[in-house]
């Protein structure tokens, strides 16, 4: 029956692979067509072993010798313990203040705390360190005794009217502004060691014909016997006028006597920068001393043609040694 060819054709199947999975079975019988068809089935079994690609070997690395390995271990020693060149102060100056925040920069320079000060500190150089900061005091306790001095003058001045306090306020705010701008201009380009008093003279002589100059005014209006208020505030402005102005001719006497001043336009030039600063602090400073400092309590204030010529030596020297300070510092902190 049909059921019995299935089942026995099965068995003969299964007969056929376990002997061809059996590793015993060497021996061929050719007169059996069950053998030589197994043998046959083996031979194609192998030949499609051979066809098919054998997988890739992977080629070992190559062992690093020990002498490279000494080398290279020998190398990095030396490239962390390579000694690095000292920085400059200036570069020093320019590293520290590139992560500081330029408007804390504007105000610590706005009350007098300058980088050329805070630079001598950190070099520990005692004598100009002490110079510097005797500066800044002085420069500070200056300009708040003005805006004291403003302020009285405006709700209790001689005329009543307190025009001259508001101007004394407005040029201070003024002058501290120069004083910012200067601390921005050698914080961003750093002046060399022989040109970092020059410059902070130049600063200090604006902010002397803007500040202490409309500060003399309002003292050589002022009647009665001088407060304690009036009383700082003169002889602060004749420290700062003294020692900021008799620097600054002292420099360009210096430069004129070297020979670096050559040309008639240089000398020219040279001559109006000394004149125009020294003649009229000295006049600014007479005003002072003979309307304020040696004046008696029943002296008349400053008035007349002296009162004339006493403005518009303010207002020329305000606007040309105090502006072109300005213009200086603003252009060398826009670099």
């Amino acid at each position: 029956t049909p059921i019995i060819i299935i089942i026995a054709q099965d068995k003969q199947i299964q007969r056929i692979l376990q002997e061809m999975s059996s590793p015993n079975n060497t021996t061929v019988n050719y007169e059996d067509p069950q053998q030589r068809e197994i043998a046959e089935l083996r031979r194609k079994l192998a030949l499609l072993e051979a066809q098919l690609p054998s997988p890739p070997e992977s080629s070992p690395l190559p062992p690093e010798s020990p002498a490279a390995g000494q080398e290279s271990s020998s190398q990095q020693p030396d490239l962390e313990a390579s000694p690095q060149p000292p920085a400059s102060p200036s570069s020093e100056l320019q590293t520290n203040n590139s992560g500081k925040d330029l408007r804390s920069i504007f105000l610590e320079a706005a009350l007098g705390w300058t980088p050329e000060l805070w630079k001598h500190v950190q070099n520990h150089n005692g004598s100009k360190a002490a110079f510097f900061f005797f500066l800044f005091v002085v420069d500070l306790a200056d300009a708040v005794f003005d805006v004291v001095l403003a302020l009285q003058d405006m709700y209790a001045g001689s005329d009543g009217s307190g025009n001259l306090g508001m101007l004394l306020l407005f040029m201070t705010i003024l002058g501290r502004v120069l004083s910012g701008v200067y601390g921005l201009a050698v914080a961003k380009n750093p002046p060399d060691d022989d040109d970092a008093f020059a410059f902070f003279a130049i600063m200090e002589m604006g902010v002397f014909f803007l500040e202490d100059g409309a500060a003399i005014l309002v003292l050589a209006k002022s009647t009665g016997s001088p407060s304690i208020i009036e009383g700082i505030s003169t002889y602060l402005t004749v420290t700062c006028g003294l020692i900021y102005i008799l620097y600054f001719v002292k420099e360009i006497i210096d430069e004129w006597v070297a020979g670096r001043v050559s040309g008639d336009c240089g000398r020219v030039w040279t001559l109006l920068l000394t004149v125009l600063p020294l003649g009229g602090a000295i006049f600014l400073l007479y005003i002072l001393a003979t309307e304020v400092i040696f004046a008696q309590d029943d002296d008349p204030p400053l008035s007349g043609e002296l009162e004339v010529a006493a403005f518009v030596v303010y207002s020329i020297t305000a606007f040309f040694v105090g502006g072109s300070a300005m213009y200086v510092f603003c252009d060398r902190a826009s670099r």
